[in-house]
C-alpha cells in the first residue's frame, strides 16, 4: 500500500492496517509524538481504531527536548 508521510509517499506492508500498525511499522511506538491522518490530528487512543488505506496521508511531528 502506499501512503503518504510528512509528504514523501512511502510503501507500507499489507499487514499495516491503522495507525498503530504504522507507528510500529516505523519504529515509533515506543516515542512521543503527534500524528495527523489526513488532516485530523489524532488522539493516542484512535491510533488503533483508525484504519489506513490507499494514498491516505499522515503527518508526523516528533517532541524533541533539549536546553
Amino acid at each position: 500500500m502506499h501512503i503518504k508521510v510528512n509528504e514523501e509517499t512511502m510503501d507500507v506492508p499489507a499487514d499495516v492496517k491503522t495507525i498503530e500498525d504504522f507507528r510500529v511499522h516505523a519504529n515509533l511506538a515506543d516515542k512521543k509524538a503527534m500524528i495527523e491522518h489526513n488532516e485530523v490530528a489524532l488522539k493516542p487512543d484512535e491510533y488503533k481504531k483508525t484504519a489506513l488505506a490507499e494514498g491516505d496521508q499522515i503527518f508526523v511531528v516528533r517532541f524533541v527536548g533539549g536546553g
